[in-house]
């Protein structure tokens, strides 16, 4: 080998050359845009309206094991529910003020929605019942949608337990 070309071929080994690395950063760049767009987007406010029922749920299970009656949380339709103290089983509910609102309605809103009529009560233990009154046989979902998506709230058969 000439002394030339040695230079030549340690320079070659180097590595990438600028242009070659912009180049791979501008593609990794268009192929970012293009899976952001097509993937779907979870919506953060059906989490949070999931999580705000929750705890709802669970104020209604505090509040019926600090009292002698009965309290339960009623779906009055898709968007509108009542937390309260149920006085006479089957013929008496006096809604109570829902936490963080001033009113006795919580309301889903943003276009999510729950099953009208949909009811949980709890007593004195805490324990899930059906509207009727009987200890709950199964857990019991309340599945919030917001078009094609969907949260699941579950209260568990005999401990109540809301995860």
């Amino acid at each position: 080998m000439t002394p030339t070309t040695q230079p030549q071929a340690a320079r070659r080994r180097g590595g990438f050359s600028l242009i070659e690395i912009i180049a791979v950063l501008i593609l990794l760049g268009i192929l970012a845009v293009i899976a952001a767009s097509v993937l779907p987007r979870s919506n953060a406010s059906l989490a949070t309206q999931a999580n705000q029922l929750s705890a709802n749920l669970r104020y209604a299970q505090i509040r019926a094991q600090a009292d002698t009656y009965q309290w339960r949380l009623v779906f009055t339709d898709a968007t509108t529910y009542q937390i309260g103290q149920v006085i006479v089983p089957g013929a008496g509910f006096k809604p109570a003020v829902v936490p963080g609102t001033s009113t006795t309605q919580g309301t889903l809103t943003d276009g999510v929605t729950a099953p009208a009529g949909t009811a949980i009560r709890f007593d004195s233990w805490g324990r899930p019942l059906n509207d009727a009154g009987a200890l709950l046989a199964s857990d019991q979902t309340i599945t919030l949608t917001q078009g094609s998506l969907s949260e699941s709230v579950v209260i568990r058969a005999n401990t109540g337990f809301i995860p």
